[in-house]
């Protein structure tokens, strides 16, 4: 079965771990609050907890796991970038709870672990930037016992997502339309439910549902989140895309954000599809 992402391409700055090194700090203040709404969704619908093994595969700095654990799952967090792993470490060494929380920087591609060794798997925006993301769920299916479930969270309605669309709006109040990029971000792959679905399928799981989640970002001000939006490799790729426009497409991001919500706490809407699915 084919489904996109199957061909290689150019890694984008999102799909290479070593750059994701550089924005560990800002990323979990900026983007794991919204990315672990998503992921207390997914893990609410993969049922009871406690007393189960789970894999969390494109873990980041830990925010899903260290939620997973404190519902009293046993955890193995995997990234492949050491200094998103170094830091789930980190935390996992404070948590306190009913589970635990073990950190190792892996390849979701080829994961050093034995056969059935989970209960649960997890993937939150993780294995479908993977350059292979059909692979890494074959994988995930792999280390899974025989009826093992999973979720895996992915982007949809990018006209949803609303922090892009509001800095690709700035951009072009300050700079003009500008032309768009050639070819599709690799996290807007399995936009659309169908494309989803194979995608699971393609890894050897039995889909059960496919879920349309809610959540927002969210920023103490405009402003704040202005100076805080270089949170992952993309982002800053874009922004410095900005060129000598950067200063006045993000002073133009801030004024219509304030315009809109004023110049206190502000919320950015973003949608997510939720894939469940369970190993043969």
């Amino acid at each position: 079965m084919s489904v996109p992402g199957d061909t290689m391409a150019a890694p984008q700055p999102d799909q290479q771990p070593a750059l994701w090194d550089r924005y560990v700090a800002a990323y979990e203040r900026v983007f794991e609050p919204l990315s672990d709404r998503f992921a207390t969704a997914a893990l609410d619908r993969l049922g009871p907890l406690a007393g189960r093994r789970l894999i969390d595969v494109g873990a980041g700095a830990g925010g899903a796991a260290l939620r997973a654990a404190s519902s009293g799952a046993d955890v193995l967090a995997i990234d492949a970038a050491p200094a998103m792993t170094a830091r789930l470490a980190a935390r996992a060494a404070s948590l306190a709870g009913p589970g635990r929380v073990r950190a190792e920087t892996m390849d979701g591609n080829a994961l050093q672990v034995t056969d059935g060794s989970f209960d649960l798997g997890l993937s939150v925006f993780g294995v479908i930037l993977f350059p292979d993301p059909a692979g890494a769920l074959r994988e995930l299916r792999r280390v899974l016992v025989p009826g093992g479930r999973v979720a895996v969270v992915t982007w949809t309605r990018p006209d949803r997502y609303e922090l892009i669309g509001r800095l690709i709006a700035a951009s072009a109040a300050v700079r003009g339309p500008q032309p768009a990029p050639s070819g599709l971000p690799a996290q807007l792959r399995f936009r659309e439910e169908p494309a989803f679905r194979a995608l699971l399928a393609a890894g050897g799981f039995a889909v059960e549902a496919v879920i349309e989640q809610a959540a927002s970002l969210t920023a103490p001000s405009a402003r704040a989140l202005a100076a805080d939006l270089a949170f992952a490799p993309g982002i800053a790729a874009l922004l410095a895309d900005q060129g000598e426009d950067r200063a006045a497409v993000l002073e133009r991001f801030v004024a219509d954000l304030e315009r809109d919500q004023g110049t206190g706490p502000v919320a950015l809407e973003a949608i997510a599809l939720i894939g469940l699915a369970r190993a043969g």
